[in-house]
């Protein structure tokens, strides 16, 4: 298999760490360094080390997070409380990544995982992977609001937008579906129907859910339980 796959199941790092680790010489194979992460390599048959040590195959973890506010969606951070603090002290942080992101002030389902592959099939755009935010609006949205949104707003950087779904929920809240992760993108949909975002949540990620769960509770879950 490929040297960058061997060491994603590794679970040493996130797909684009390893590629970054491998490229800079702190990947070997068999003693010799090696830059190319598509090198073949074998279980049991050669030997590598990734930042000199030997890692081994470990068993994939998968964990749900409702994400609370104030908290960088990130591993580390030298000035910001990040989503690694509300990790409890039973997981190791050292494995695991968030799948995607959610801005700081934004709260709800986050994935964290040791598993490469699939956090970058979830990611990846070709997915299609749906995303659902409960929001709080400023002013009343309408049904022209809606509308543009459910048919692809022009966001402030003049990227179009894919279209929405929305469910609307009262004069001031929808839930609004997107398939992007473009930065803000929610907050600019909503800027660019003249409405501002003041409550942000993400409720569905794929098929998962937060299902009861309350706000910085972690709970693990099997890779069965994430259809893609």
């Amino acid at each position: 298999m490929r040297l960058e796959k061997y060491l994603v199941q590794c679970g040493v790092a996130s797909r684009k760490k390893i590629k970054a680790a491998i490229a800079e010489g702190r990947v070997t194979v068999n003693g010799k360094i090696e830059v190319n992460d598509a090198t073949d390599v074998e279980w049991d048959e050669d030997i590598i080390t990734f930042d000199g040590f030997v890692p081994e195959k470990k068993q994939l973890k998968y964990y749900i997070m409702y994400k609370i506010a104030g908290y960088i969606t990130a591993m580390e951070d030298e000035n910001k409380k990040t989503v690694a603090d509300l990790l409890p002290e039973n997981i190791n942080r050292s494995s695991v990544f968030p799948v995607g992101r959610l801005d700081k002030d934004t709260e709800g389902l986050l994935l964290f995982t040791s598993d490469g592959d699939l956090s970058h099939a979830m990611a990846h755009p070709d997915r299609n992977m749906e995303k659902t935010y409960y929001v709080e609006l400023d002013k009343d949205i309408s049904l022209e609001d809606i509308s543009a949104l459910e048919n692809g707003v022009v966001l402030d950087t003049n990227y179009t937008a894919l279209p929405g779904k929305v469910e609307y929920l009262s004069s001031k809240s929808i839930h609004l579906t997107i398939t992007e992760g473009k930065y803000h993108q929610v907050k600019k949909m909503l800027k660019a129907v003249k409405n501002k975002v003041v409550y942000l949540k993400r409720v569905k990620f794929g098929n998962l859910t937060l299902d009861g769960m309350i706000p910085g509770e972690v709970k693990e879950i099997k890779r069965e339980d994430i259809h893609i």
